[in-house]
């Protein structure tokens, strides 16, 4: 019992003291202290210091000097490297021109709506890629501004859903010859760029082969199905493209 008296009074006592301190204002001289550094500091505001800049910012920084051995690309591949960018950019467009087509609800071709989005997001990502690789090689530190054009898309409707995967298909063959050049330039002499070669190669190049494939079956089947059934061939291909 006398602990628990003792204890309590303990208590009392502490939290009369932390009462008491909370309580007791500032001396005249803190107040005071504290108000000359904030008028300080109106006054005398940091010289260097940029109204919405973080000064902690890498753009604040000088750019150390480092060696560019690593930086090897060639004038010649990088120009194609370059170009293959903005014709998957292109292709992107105009795959994204056909699929806006088939979603008219005047049109409503969900089938065929739904492959060329998927085409438009594929040739974006390529797109995307490619720039990847040419800032793992340190090429993107100049001329971004002018990397990529934003292209008009020359054709917007289509007569049938066969003339669409004609011209996808005609798309896609000028790509992988723009590929196919790429990699021409970058294996032959002076620039022997073994690597990029060997992505376009088995990546890209890859793909274009399987696509064109796709599409030239895709198209040979609509073709028959539209000989025999005419427009209803064409609306029940659709609902096997979804």
């Amino acid at each position: 019992m006398v602990k628990l008296i003792a204890s309590l009074f303990l208590l009392a006592v502490v939290a009369q003291a932390y009462g008491d301190f909370k309580s007791k204002p500032k001396s005249k001289s803190v107040v005071r202290e504290l108000g000359n550094e904030a008028a300080k500091q109106r006054q005398n505001p940091n010289p260097n210091h940029v109204e919405g800049q973080d000064q902690g910012c890498k753009g604040s920084l000088e750019v150390p000097e480092i060696t560019k051995d690593w930086i090897d690309m060639k004038d010649g591949c990088i120009k194609g490297m370059r170009h293959q960018i903005q014709e998957e950019i292109n292709a992107s467009y105009q795959y994204l021109a056909m699929a806006a087509y088939f979603s008219r609800d005047t049109v409503n071709r969900p089938g065929f709506a739904e492959h060329f989005f998927k085409a438009a997001r594929e040739e974006r990502e390529h797109g995307s890629k490619l720039v990847e690789y040419l800032s793992m090689r340190g090429q993107l530190t100049e001329g971004v501004s002018d990397l990529i054009t934003v292209p008009t898309v020359a054709k917007q409707e289509w007569t049938d859903g066969a003339s669409a995967l004609q011209d996808a298909l005609d798309l896609e063959i000028k790509v992988t010859k723009s590929i196919r050049k790429l990699i021409q330039t970058c294996e032959g002499k002076p620039y022997n760029h073994y690597h990029l070669v060997d992505y376009l190669t088995g990546v890209y190049l890859e793909e274009q082969l399987h696509g064109q494939r796709e599409l030239a079956g895709k198209l040979t089947t609509l073709k028959k199905m539209l000989s025999s059934h005419g427009e209803l061939g064409e609306f029940l291909f659709d609902k096997n493209m979804e």
